[in-house]
């Protein structure tokens, strides 16, 4: 089985160094798709761009697709929302965004930053909030870049067909990531604190 697994991918691979740029605009696109309707397996997803393509390459692909299909996501979700639910989205819109008007910027960057939940149950909070659409798109550029570097990383790692074999979840998530990510993390909750 793990034959057949390791052929797919050399055929995929092979396609792709033959036909980068076309492979490239297409893995956006089927990314962006995948992220606009927030599916579980982004993790999959974002190895897989910079497994294929490399770290820069799988980098902006995962960073603008992640961050552009939850935008797209968060839109259509606060529409659906104020049409099914007006009286109710409209209240707890406001006390939400009443409580985070001071810190909104930031409050938006740890949601994005916190591994864990699932990308729809983020989306779904954000939607609730009154924000502009800049600031998510902002917010989720600047909160998704340390994950996505990450994964672009490991990704691009892994490409080598022999590595692959000893590749495991641990070598993703080091003591040093980890460390890194708690540190940005507390930072982020620093900011938020002082400035109130």
């Amino acid at each position: 089985m793990s034959d057949f697994i390791f052929n797919i991918i050399l055929s995929l691979s092979n396609f792709i160094d033959l036909h980068f740029f076309y492979s490239l605009i297409i893995y956006f696109f089927l990314a962006l798709i995948f992220f606009t309707f927030s599916l579980p397996g982004g993790l999959i997803i974002s190895l897989a761009s910079g497994f294929f393509f490399g770290f820069i390459p799988g980098f902006i692909i995962n960073i603008f697709s992640a961050s552009f299909g939850s935008l797209i996501f968060i839109i259509f979700s606060k529409t659906i929302m104020k049409k099914l639910f007006d009286k109710y989205y409209d209240k707890y819109s406001t006390k939400l965004s009443y409580y985070l008007k001071n810190s909104s910027f930031e409050y938006l960057i740890l949601i994005r930053l916190i591994i864990g939940p699932p990308l729809i149950f983020q989306n779904i909070c954000i939607s609730i909030l009154n924000v502009s659409n800049f600031k998510i798109l902002i917010t989720s550029l600047i909160g998704f870049s340390p994950l996505m570097l990450l994964f672009s990383y490991s990704g691009s790692y892994a490409s080598n067909i022999i590595k692959l074999k000893e590749f495991t979840l641990a070598s993703i998530f080091s003591i040093e990531i980890i460390i890194i990510l708690l540190i940005i993390v507390m930072l982020t909750l620093l900011r938020i604190i002082l400035k109130k």
